[in-house]
């Protein structure tokens, strides 16, 4: 198996969604856990997903750069980037708050980004309390008036378990 593509990445455009959630610095231990059927492909057609400007989802209107951070040295000591340089990948907040857009800009609550799902990718009270208040909350003035109402049903319901 081959790596797939890692596109160029500035902390505007970066890696995420699950892809990201498979990436941790030492010491991490939030996220998900495949990161060999995240990174390699036996066609070595996949390329991983872009989020941010011209991305799959644009939360850097509410969110900024935060929690954006340069992998390209975790990406080589698992020999999915061959070449130095950096390489920006979302934190787990933050792909969990990219995951979470991809459906609100549409008007439908989060079905992969649910509670349970995001209580198997953070592991604490207070994981889940930053996920909300630093990176879910502001999601909220990135949405229309009627997109904002099934955000507050939703927000309501990302607990810790």
């Amino acid at each position: 198996m081959k790596a797939i593509a890692i596109p160029k990445t500035t902390p505007q455009r970066y890696i995420s969604f699950q892809h990201a959630l498979n990436l941790r610095l030492p010491g991490e231990y939030t996220g998900d856990w495949h990161p060999i059927s995240a990174f390699f492909d036996e066609n070595e057609t996949r390329t991983a997903p872009i989020a941010g400007k011209g991305g799959t989802v644009d939360t850097t209107p509410s969110l900024g750069d935060r929690g954006i951070r340069d992998m390209s040295s975790i990406l080589a000591t698992q020999d999915i980037l061959p070449v130095s340089g950096p390489v920006y990948v979302a934190n787990h907040y933050r792909a969990i708050a990219d995951i979470a857009m991809l459906e609100l800009h549409d008007g439908i609550i989060p079905t992969i980004a649910n509670s349970k799902t995001i209580n198997q990718w953070l592991d604490t009270e207070e994981q889940i309390q930053q996920l909300v208040t630093e990176y879910l909350l502001p999601l909220r003035t990135q949405l229309n008036a009627a997109h904002q109402q099934v955000f507050d049903k939703w927000i309501a319901t990302v607990q810790f378990d």
